[in-house]
């Protein structure tokens, strides 16, 4: 844990086929580009934006590999912070309404990783992290519910529980 005032702090890595997925998918990309120009089945103009087409898609797949291969959980000075590297979402404690442990149910937030299902839920969710906490709050005046995976939803529940005990203490 980082100082005295977290509460919980955790880091689930994504599973290595998905790290696996992600660089296989980069070489692809890169490869048949480079065979499509070298074999001159694409040239002039048409090369150059099949070149410029790969360089998009390598960056996107960069920024994945480095930001959606782990995700951080933190309760810290009144706060949940959820991020996957720099894309992040911070959650007053004071705002939430009810937290329980739950299992994921992917077709409820439509997939894995960052995702957004219907009626404002969002999850936060590690692919192989069959469980978390699904947190309910108004932000900016209307209802939203996040799931974030944790590999010790327990824990995680009693560090907002707690944290939005001291928060009906203080107010």
């Amino acid at each position: 844990m980082d100082d005295s005032s977290t509460t919980f702090e955790e880091v689930l890595e994504a599973p290595g086929w998905l790290r696996w997925v992600l660089l296989a998918a980069l070489v692809l990309i890169m490869s048949s580009i480079g065979l499509r120009v070298g074999a001159g089945t694409v040239g002039g103009g048409e090369g150059n934006l099949a070149w410029i087409a790969a360089l998009v898609s390598a960056v996107a797949f960069l920024f994945a590999y480095l930001n959606f291969l782990s995700l951080k959980v933190t309760v810290s000075d009144g706060e949940f912070t959820f991020a996957y590297g720099m894309v992040r979402h911070r959650v007053a404690i004071d705002q939430i309404e009810s937290i329980e442990v739950n299992r994921y149910r992917w077709a409820r937030y439509g997939g894995w990783g960052y995702s957004r299902g219907p009626l404002g839920r969002k999850a936060w969710s590690m692919p192989g992290v069959p469980a978390g906490v699904m947190v309910v709050l108004q932000e900016s005046r209307k209802r939203r519910e996040f799931f974030v995976s944790s590999a010790e939803p327990e824990r995680l529940e009693a560090a907002i529980r707690a944290g939005m005990v001291m928060d009906e203490v203080d107010g």
